[in-house]
């Protein structure tokens, strides 16, 4: 019998014989931080449905507890008393149970997206049970490390936090000194340039500072030799031979990340805002506000962990497809050998 031929955007397998050929220009090449997110968006939308299953896997808890919780919300907010009752039930969740969960699914959804990665190539099914068999045995390694990443990133973030509040208020209380009282137009323009110059450059210190830690879970799933510890040594293996490039995808990473959450964000919220126009109109602003502000603002974060459910494959895709790309400037890595041990494994 024939073998029988498959071409897509992505790839070339024939079926027979089983071979399958990488055709991503970031592994065939050092690609640019915008070339690595074009790939990574346009291999999400081939390959949409199994890389949406497993946002959908990870994150409908959140979702499911979002939504029972609006059926409190409605019936809690009609006085001041329940309402109090309610914001204790939010609060409580929100420390034990929307923390921690999104702590451990954003390195699990990150996991299973790269191994997702490796296994639809090779026509392998994209099955939750599939997901964690490949996983269960790195599991434990990939917590461990991503604790001990989580500590140093909030170390990290605590003192560029401060940092630039304290440039915040440095500038706040400079211009004015430097500039007086006759210009406050000047005082405002001086004020608010350099905030804009300030943040870009806090922005640039903060993804120097973090992109370390960028491709940790990637390096825990794919090299089986590398422990929870030794995964930051390698990281830094691999970023510091192309640390300028890393850099600069973390920020081209960030930025398309903020445009997209944000457009998303805005674009809920105005259609929350209808809905509380609508409301406003037939039953009296106060009502907005007194009764059904609360319901409002939990489907308003139900529909944006949906919108997160939805955006952040392609995200860590790209953080998946840089890890590829690191290691082949550093090593001249073949992912077509990588994919075919995949396959054979």
């Amino acid at each position: 019998m024939e073998p029988q031929a498959r071409t897509s955007d992505w790839r070339i397998s024939t079926l027979g014989t089983a071979i399958i050929q990488s055709r991503f220009r970031a592994l065939q090449r050092p690609a640019t931080p915008f070339e690595l997110m074009d790939d990574a968006v346009s291999y999400y939308r081939e390959n949409f449905k199994p890389l949406f299953q497993i946002s959908m896997w990870v994150y409908i808890p959140p979702v499911i507890v979002s939504i029972l919780m609006l059926l409190p919300a409605v019936t809690l907010s009609r006085t001041p008393e329940t309402a109090v009752l309610f914001n204790l039930l939010d609060l409580a969740l929100t420390l034990f149970f929307y923390l921690p969960y999104f702590l451990v699914a954003s390195f699990v959804h990150s996991a299973f997206t790269t191994l997702a990665f490796q296994m639809i190539p090779a026509g392998e099914p994209i099955t939750l049970k599939a997901l964690w068999e490949r996983l269960r045995p790195r599991f434990g390694t990939l917590v461990l490390n991503q604790i001990l990443a989580f500590a140093l990133i909030s170390v990290i973030g605590g003192v560029l936090a401060l940092g630039f509040v304290l440039f915040l208020f440095g500038a706040a209380f400079g211009v004015p000194a430097i500039v007086g009282t006759a210009s406050p137009t000047l005082t405002l323009v001086l004020f608010f340039s350099l905030l804009t110059v300030g943040t870009i450059a806090f922005l640039v210190v903060a993804a120097m500072a973090l992109v370390w830690f960028i491709i940790l879970p990637q390096i825990v799933v794919l090299e089986p030799n590398v422990d929870a510890v030794a995964a930051f040594s390698r990281a830094v293996e691999l970023i510091r031979a192309n640390y300028k490039h890393a850099v600069l995808c973390c920020l081209a990473f960030w930025g398309v990340y903020a445009v997209f959450s944000i457009s998303l964000s805005v674009l809920i919220l105005l259609i929350f805002g209808l809905v509380g126009a609508l409301i406003a109109v037939f039953a009296g602003a106060e009502s907005v506000l007194n009764r059904w502000f609360t319901p409002l603002a939990h489907g308003y974060e139900a529909a944006s962990y949906i919108a997160y459910m939805v955006l952040m494959p392609a995200m860590y895709l790209t953080s998946t497809l840089l890890y590829f790309d690191l290691r082949y400037r550093r090593e001249g890595l073949d992912v077509y050998e990588v994919l075919q041990k995949s396959k054979s494994g």
